[in-house]
């Protein structure tokens, strides 16, 4: 499927984050871990663009993440984007012994944290304690980190904007929004990302997934599904093409071959 991809011209990889095993994904889009996953993308197709959209930081050691996408910074030469998420399963939280319903707080913690693991500068905090005086190796590319974008809901678009962070939401239609982006332009946002699921099939239809909106039917009506995006403001499309193995081979043949064509003209 990524030959396939990049074959057709896309120009970025992401994949997602789970802990644990679900039925409801391929271990290939989010059961292993995903930044060696990345690093292994980067390397078989160089030039690509690789993203973690995203990685639950309160799940997450901090040192180790930091230490890992700067790594993956830099052997892909400043191409990498690391989002990062409060979290959305609760078993997950479950499993580790997290508190679920204090994620908003711990992962406001943990990313000032992060971008300070990053920058090389102490920071303290009653969950974290980067001590003056030591830097994690790798340096990122850029001495301030890697791409960093935030996911999630409306608090986490919040701190994207004050912080001046590009955001990824998770799926809706482009009805539902239109205000949102709106919004978000004209208090100063920057990029704005959606994830989207799509699947190819013989007639368009309403369709959900776990990660919410999905665009179901033939190329054509996905190309205008697409472009209806693009129209309203979204800069950035990551794309989760089909549920299984087959239809996602079948879905992305589709995307290179007849929905990134009609796009383009």
């Amino acid at each position: 499927m990524a030959d396939t991809a990049f074959a057709g011209g896309i120009d970025t990889f992401w994949l997602g984050e789970g802990l644990l095993e679900m039925a409801e994904f391929p271990r290939w889009s989010g059961g292993m871990e995903p930044l060696t996953w990345l690093a292994y993308l980067a390397g078989r197709y160089p030039g690509v663009r690789v993203g973690l959209g995203a990685s639950v930081l309160p799940l997450r050691d901090v040192q180790w993440l930091a230490k890992q996408s700067a790594t993956l910074d830099n052997l892909t030469n400043g191409n990498h984007v690391l989002a990062v998420a409060p979290g959305f399963w609760r078993h997950e939280f479950e499993y580790r012994g997290i508190d679920f319903d204090r994620r908003g707080a711990v992962f406001s913690e943990l990313l000032d944290g992060l971008i300070a693991a990053f920058a090389g500068d102490p920071y303290r905090s009653p969950s974290l304690d980067l001590p003056a005086g030591h830097r994690l190796s790798p340096r990122p590319v850029n001495d301030e980190g890697p791409q960093l974008w935030l996911a999630g809901a409306d608090a986490t678009q919040r701190k994207a904007l004050t912080r001046g962070l590009p955001f990824q939401a998770r799926a809706a239609t482009p009805d539902e929004l239109l205000p949102v982006v709106t919004k978000w332009k004209d208090r100063g946002g920057g990029v704005f990302g959606v994830r989207i699921a799509v699947e190819l099939a013989e007639e368009p239809e309403t369709a959900a997934h776990l990660s919410g909106a999905k665009i179901v039917g033939p190329a054509d009506h996905i190309a205008a599904q697409l472009a209806e995006y693009a129209r309203i403001g979204v800069d950035d499309i990551s794309l989760i093409p089909g549920s299984d193995d087959e239809a996602s081979l079948r879905t992305t043949r589709a995307l290179v071959d007849e929905v990134l064509p009609a796009l383009r003209r």
